[in-house]
């Protein structure tokens, strides 16, 4: 069985770096959840977001997460979440980070 997603992700430097960022909650999802990952798996994370932050702050989150994690991030907002995908990343999602 493959480490728990809290051994092989720095989730206390995820926590430190949204402290400073316009995020009210944050989830990990995905395969590092679910134990499925491989070496080369991105990083799913779901954000719940300040109002009023623009896609350029978005933007510039993501790359500032994947520079200090060395991995891709799948960031994905909950605002523009489909209600399509909503059920399935709600039944895995796990809290990491809240204001």
């Amino acid at each position: 069985m493959k480490e728990s997603f809290k051994t092989v992700i720095d989730i206390s430097s995820i926590v430190e770096f949204f402290k400073n960022q316009p995020v009210i909650r944050a989830y990990i999802f995905g395969s590092y959840v679910r134990g499925d990952y491989r070496l080369d798996s991105d990083l799913d994370v779901l954000v719940e977001l300040e109002k009023g932050t623009d896609l350029f702050k978005f933007i510039k989150i993501k790359q500032q997460l994947e520079k200090l994690l060395n991995k891709t991030v799948d960031l994905i907002s909950s605002n523009g979440l489909s209600s399509r995908i909503k059920p399935y990343i709600d039944k895995e999602k796990v809290l990491i980070y809240e204001k």
